[in-house]
């Protein structure tokens, strides 16, 4: 099964158990709180180890959220909001 499929399903079954009153609503709340925490930190590193920020300047990253990390953060948002 290809990579975005497999997201697609975890994400419906996400999506589908995270309505009131399901099993995984409260705990969106708090992903969505060291997500964001995360995401933020992020803009203080000033040297990345992966990914295409590797290869740039540290001087360039620092201040600039990761993507991905941005990514997880308003993904767990949106979960807890829905």
């Amino acid at each position: 099964m290809h990579h975005s499929v497999r997201l697609l399903v975890k994400l419906s079954f996400l999506h589908d158990h995270s309505k009131p009153g399901g099993i995984l609503k409260d705990g969106f709340g708090a992903a969505a709180v060291a997500a964001r925490k995360g995401a933020d930190y992020t803009t203080t590193l000033s040297k990345a180890n992966a990914g295409r920020a590797a290869y740039i300047n540290a001087e360039q990253s620092i201040g600039h959220t990761d993507p991905g990390a941005e990514a997880v953060a308003r993904l767990f948002e949106q979960l807890q909001d829905d």
